[in-house]
């Protein structure tokens, strides 16, 4: 076994905890129970038997919180920018809370967590005085409305009951589900490729699509204004999908190496990808034989080993780390299967670009990776 990679993570805690508790001594009486609240799910993520990738956007996320905190204790802030950080870090600070709540399915916990740290990563662009005040606005909305389909659960609406209880829980799962290819979008407003026209663009549509989800997993609306949220929500997520394929291909594909394209694209694919279960699946075939007695709980990390491999680290059923080569072209292939091109953008962003690299490479040495190269051929 090598050894556990999440000794840095551990470092990382250590160091954001630190600066919460100074930027706490400065921010106002009513984060105090957030910050307090932050700082105990990071103690909790440090247990062993946590799945590193979701230690990852917990720590993510408490940076960018973080550093929204210096925002919010800056006196040249603007009182309604402040305000506005303050709700959205409650939010976000609540929603991570509640992820590690007993009871809360394994995938349903990961897609919240990476939800968030999506969410948070557009905590810069909130507090900066120069964004223009209806991205700010579209970007509020988008992770308030976000943050109540997070938290829809079904406590409220038990799956035990009849159908319509039924039909109320699978439509709250299906939007926390769609609440990650939401978080997909604010992620890419947030990077700095994106342009500021394709910034406005990507987030008043996240809004909308958000405000559906939220208005589809109410129990308080009637069955038959779901289910026209539900269509409304469906057709902005389409939207929202194409926009995200259109900004992405306009950057056409990096020029990098085989290696490094895999590396980065299955990176991004182990992250985006909640339910360890659809990895596992698609790449069963791949695992080296010493991981098969214990199965894989959940792929951390891949990294560059040669122009047609990488070493693939994972945290094993019984929580200790394992890494083993994987050749470049089955694992590629495998993740082709995992994540199809429709809907490859919506659920990585703009890593995917690799993946078509991936697939352009790998096509001239006569693998195919099925919807990819096809994707790979409009860039």
């Amino acid at each position: 076994m090598t050894p556990e990679p999440t000794e840095a993570q551990k470092k990382e805690i250590e160091e954001v905890t630190e600066i919460l508790t100074q930027e706490l001594t400065e921010a106002p009486a009513e984060l105090a129970s957030s910050v307090s609240e932050l700082t105990t799910v990071l103690e909790e993520v440090e247990a062993p038997e946590a799945p590193p990738q979701e230690r990852e956007g917990v720590i993510e996320s408490a940076k960018e919180i973080a550093a929204a905190l210096e925002v919010i204790n800056d006196p040249g802030t603007p009182a309604e920018v402040r305000e506005k950080l303050i709700g959205v870090v409650k939010r976000m600070v609540s929603a991570l809370d509640a992820a590690g709540a007993p009871g809360i399915p394994p995938e349903e916990r990961a897609a919240t967590i990476l939800t968030v740290e999506r969410c948070t990563s557009v905590l810069r662009v909130i507090g900066d005085p120069a964004t223009p005040r209806e991205l700010r606005d579209h970007l509020v909305n988008t992770i308030d409305q976000v943050y109540d389909v997070l938290m829809s659960s079904e406590d409220a609406y038990p799956a035990r009951g009849g159908n319509a209880e039924r039909r109320r829980a699978d439509a709250a799962q299906q939007s926390r589900r769609d609440a990650v290819t939401i978080g997909v979008a604010l992620e890419t407003v947030g990077r700095s490729e994106t342009s500021e026209g394709n910034q406005h663009g990507l987030a008043e549509t996240a809004d909308e699509a958000s405000s559906s989800l939220q208005e589809n997993s109410d129990p308080r609306v009637s069955e038959k204004e779901r289910e026209e949220a539900r269509k409304e929500a469906d057709e902005q997520l389409a939207r929202l999908n194409e926009q995200m394929k259109e900004i992405a291909l306009a950057q056409g594909l990096p020029d990098v190496p085989l290696g490094e394209a895999a590396e980065v694209c299955a990176n991004a694919v182990f992250k985006s990808v909640p339910d360890d279960r659809a990895l596992t699946r698609g790449l069963e075939r791949l695992t080296p034989e010493q991981w098969d007695a214990e199965g894989v709980k959940d792929f951390w990390k891949a990294r560059e080993a040669g122009p047609d491999s990488l070493d693939v680290q994972a945290q094993l059923q019984n929580n200790e780390y394992d890494n083993a080569p994987f050749e470049v072209a089955p694992l590629v292939t495998g993740l082709a299967g995992v994540v199809p091109a429709d809907e490859l953008f919506g659920t990585v962003g703009l890593p995917g670009l690799h993946c078509l690299r991936s697939a352009r490479h790998l096509d001239q040495q006569g693998v195919r990776t099925d919807t990819w190269l096809e994707l790979a051929e409009e860039a």
